[in-house]
């Protein structure tokens, strides 16, 4: 996106309109996003997996820190996918619903400094494959790979096979692609497809309820599978009220054990080279202690009062439960991090065309409303001061013009 519209578009919504925008203009995260490279994301290269919910209060920031995360991701070569669950879909009303959303958005790391990126689980297929030095090799790592469910491990084969002999579309590739994203829109009937092609490996599997919980496990360890360093994959439920149900419906106890059944299966280490953030409001720990206990005490930590040499708390990058606070030096309650955001906000009117005569104004502007936001106690100051001061820089790149 242009710099003029990344200022339009902050000024209006309060977070970055994308993961490189959000990059750019990520602060105090220096730290948080050293611990994914130097840390997590070779340990996901290994095999390994890790989760973790991030609480905030509403407008704190939680989608910005996704986005980062996602773009640090992508840089580094892995699968990523962010589910967005704010606007009335719930990801774990059922493990079918789960499968799809995640299946739908992975993308595959850029290659070669291609800017476009494959899209979906069958383009993350088709890219695995292209950048393997031996197609067949790697064929045949995702037919016995364990982690894979056979009637799934099939499918992906069979898709991977046809992709390779057939090269463009064919009728064979789009069914079982529909297979492979679940599309309930694209009927296949195994029987027939086995009785036009013989060749298929037995058995392929139709994602349902009985087998939904096993084929996500699978679908979370096929980009390692494939070749890629792993997925990460970043859930996005920050809205109140939108992804349960209304409280104590049986909508959102069901979508609370599926999310318990999703974390027992992650500490037992059923899934392979996958990272996991899931971003939530602060009262979600709330709301599983009272509606589902096995939950609350999964996720959250026992609390042992570290800290530094000033007396302050100590932050802990691993931890399961983690407020996004915790993460952020300096944080949101200090009028560095405010006057540090306001610096970068300046530095995209900077390219968009702003006089540079201008800056210092501007920053003397936020430097007295840095301190106000910084001791707001109302919820959503960080998005607030990204309104007003993309406006501000805004204004000043229109005056230009």
């Amino acid at each position: 996106m242009e710099p003029i519209e990344i200022l339009a578009h902050l000024a209006s919504v309060g977070t970055p309109p994308d993961a490189p925008s959000a990059f750019d203009l990520a602060v105090g995260l220096d730290g948080y996003t050293d611990h994914l490279s130097r840390e997590t994301l070779p340990f996901l290269a290994g095999g390994g997996c890790e989760l973790q919910f991030i609480y905030g209060q509403y407008g704190r920031g939680k989608t910005h820190f996704l986005q980062t995360i996602g773009e640090v991701a992508r840089r580094s070569g892995y699968v990523t996918a962010y589910v967005d669950c704010r606007m009335g879909q719930s990801p774990f009303k059922s493990m079918q619903d789960t499968y799809r959303m995640i299946a739908d958005a992975m993308i595959a790391p850029a290659t070669n400094g291609d800017p476009v990126r494959a899209k979906g689980l069958s383009g993350v297929i088709r890219q695995g494959l292209m950048q393997s030095d031996d197609v067949e090799d790697r064929l045949h790592a995702v037919r016995t790979h364990p982690g894979l469910s056979p009637d799934y491990r099939n499918l992906v084969y069979a898709f991977a096979r046809t992709e390779t002999s057939a090269g463009a579309f064919s009728p064979l590739g789009e069914a079982l692609a529909s297979l492979l994203r679940a599309d309930s829109g694209y009927a296949v009937r195994l029987g027939a497809l086995y009785r036009d092609h013989p060749h298929l490996p037995k058995p392929i599997g139709k994602l349902g309820r009985r087998n939904a919980a096993v084929w996500l496990r699978s679908l979370l360890s096929l980009p390692w599978a494939l070749g890629y360093p792993g997925l990460v994959l970043l859930f996005d439920e920050t809205e109140r009220g939108h992804s349960f149900g209304s409280r104590f419906s049986i909508v959102q106890q069901g979508h609370l054990a599926n999310l318990r059944n999703f974390v027992d299966h992650m500490a037992v280490g059923a899934f392979r080279g996958v990272s996991i953030h899931y971003a939530v409001v602060e009262d979600f720990i709330e709301l599983a202690r009272e509606r589902l206990e096995a939950l609350s005490q999964r996720i959250e930590r026992v609390h042992v009062d570290l800290r530094n040499a000033d007396g302050a708390p100590l932050g802990n990058p691993r931890a399961v439960w983690v407020s996004l606070d915790e993460l952020t030096e300096p944080s949101p309650q200090e009028t560095d991090f405010f006057l540090q955001l306001g610096s970068g906000i300046i530095e995209i009117g900077r390219q968009a065309g702003m006089p540079v005569e201008r800056i210092p104004s501007l920053q003397e502007q936020f430097g007295r409303e840095a301190r106000t936001y910084a001791e707001s106690i109302f919820e959503g100051s960080v998005r607030e001061f990204v309104k007003f001061a993309a406006a501000a820089v805004a204004r000043e790149v229109k005056c230009r013009v």
